[in-house]
């Protein structure tokens, strides 16, 4: 028995109608999980939930956040979907002081998608879960102590004195430069050569391999962009679909460079003091051999070492967190410093009575003593975050603390850190830019889990001791040398750009016009 095309056309439009509206029922189904569990939540829209903006590209995922923040004022938590996908969101401090440290227990991860065999590149300290993540970050802290910043502070300086002289040309002219982009580069020289022992010579050279990978990784785009969101609040749904977070082309790049940087040294008894060697060390001796003693009592028989393939990972995060959030943190700063001359003719009175204190010269010890220069990089820190979130995963059950709230293992948890930067509860007038906020009385006043652009608790960011290094020699080097004014070509307020998912950035760059000091 046949069907007419009419009838056929009947029933096609029938099954499609039926499908659409099974699928309506079970998302509308899912947006009850929170209502029935008397969790806070905004209306989510079929079929996105609540990040409809995110996923095309009109508002990161922390501005989302921040918008639900806002509009569920005066709730500790709230509930949130990515598709059908619930989400826990801890808005508290005192709460968020348990996730992230009273609590770790049960959000030791976060969440993120991870894929050691396809993607070697993945297995990095950020990303590793339960006991592996436990066991190298008891391997590699000992890298990051003091002591080895000032190992390494000789390299970052000339670092610094080659910014200041890459500037000699731009300087003084009425067009003004994309400051961003000269940062970054300064940045992917500081880490080419502590992470990889590489001079790539980047200030001098725009064009130079390493900086053309860097901007391969870092520049933000739709499919990178959905990608993380997507491995952020759905990670299941990227192994799936056998999706990757990187190219192949650059996961190759960096497993090759690294394989032969060690094979170099190793063959020629090379050393250096830099990041690198000291993952070598690891590698051959299990630890670094100052803190063998401590790192054998708590490491279990035989885990000792690394392989290459994971030296390479920690190699690769410190590369693209070290360059991409210095350089954002600089470039922020020196756009507020920019807006507000009084500010930044105030941090470089006391940059230049310290350097003359030092002949001149930027010392490890000289950098621990600029009170006003490390408010005024917190400010910056505050004002715009890197990381406009965190992210964690429950791994078991957890009764939200004086409520009948349980949320259930496997739910993906986000803290809202560009909402709680943001609040005025918080911070007063939050939009102005005042160092003054970190002074010691404001500090004590308040609550330590509103302030987290490294994260806190055990899963703190391991390299923040580097990272504000790095910062302020870059910034000293520039302020000791130059004024800067804002361009024409640079909005203010910064819009931010929405494509820059996971580190802040702001849309069409930073200009700013520079001027030489007279001195």
């Amino acid at each position: 028995m046949g069907f007419s095309l009419q009838e056929l056309l009947l029933y096609v439009c029938l099954a499609i109608t039926i499908v659409f509206a099974a699928v309506y029922v079970y998302f509308k189904w899912s947006y009850t999980y929170w209502k029935k569990r008397n969790v806070p939540c905004l209306e989510p829209s079929f079929p996105f939930g609540h990040f409809f903006d995110t996923i095309l590209l009109r508002r990161t995922l922390g501005e989302i956040l921040r918008e639900h923040y806002r509009k569920l004022q005066g709730h500790r938590f709230a509930g949130t979907y990515f598709l059908t996908k619930p989400s826990f969101c801890f808005m508290d401090p005192d709460l968020i002081k348990k996730v992230l440290v009273k609590d770790f227990s049960h959000f030791h991860d976060r969440g993120f998608y991870l894929n050691e065999e396809q993607e070697p590149l993945t297995g990095h300290l950020f990303l590793l879960t339960g006991i592996k993540w436990r066991n190298l970050r008891i391997k590699l802290t000992p890298t990051f102590t003091s002591g080895k910043m000032k190992m390494m502070f000789q390299t970052v300086a000339e670092c610094g004195s080659e910014l200041q002289q890459s500037l000699k040309k731009m300087a003084n002219k009425e067009e003004g430069v994309d400051i961003k982009e000269i940062i970054a580069r300064f940045s992917t020289d500081v880490i080419s050569s502590c992470a990889f022992g590489i001079q790539c010579n980047c200030l001098k050279n725009p064009n130079a391999e390493f900086r053309e990978w860097g901007k391969k990784i870092a520049t933000p785009t739709y499919i990178a962009s959905l990608n993380l969101v997507i491995s952020t609040l759905y990670p299941s749904l990227i192994s799936n679909l056998r999706m990757r977070t990187f190219d192949p082309i650059i996961s190759n790049y960096f497993n090759k460079m690294v394989e032969e940087t060690v094979s170099y040294r190793e063959k020629n008894n090379v050393h250096r003091n830099d990041f690198m060697q000291l993952l070598i060390q690891i590698k051959n001796k299990g630890s670094i051999e100052e803190d063998m003693e401590i790192a054998d009592k708590e490491m279990k028989p035989g885990e000792i070492g690394l392989s290459m393939d994971c030296l390479a990972a920690q190699a690769f995060v410190f590369f693209l967190a070290g360059f991409e959030t210095s350089s954002t943190t600089m470039s922020f700063c020196l756009y507020e410093l920019s807006v507000n001359q009084d500010i930044q003719e105030r941090v470089r009175e006391e940059i230049d009575a310290l350097l003359r204190e030092n002949g001149g010269n930027i010392t490890y010890e000289a950098i621990q003593h600029m009170e006003y220069l490390d408010k005024v990089v917190a400010e910056t820190l505050r004002k715009y975050p890197p990381f406009t979130y965190l992210s964690r995963v429950c791994t078991k059950s957890y009764q939200v603390p004086e409520s009948d709230v349980v949320v259930e293992e496997g739910t993906q948890i986000t803290i809202p850190v560009l909402a709680l930067h943001h609040d005025p509860k918080y911070y007063p007038d939050p939009e102005r830019f005042d160092p003054e906020r970190f002074n010691e009385e404001e500090k004590a006043n308040r609550h330590q889990y509103v302030y987290l652009p490294f994260g806190e608790g055990p899963r703190i960011c391991i390299g923040t001791r580097f990272g504000l290094m790095q910062t302020k020699v870059g910034l000293i080097s520039l302020l000791s040398k130059y004024e800067f004014t804002l361009s024409e070509k640079t909005p203010v307020p910064l819009v931010v750009d929405p494509k820059s998912s996971f580190i802040m950035a702001a849309q069409g760059g930073i200009w700013l016009k520079i001027r030489t000091r007279v001195t």
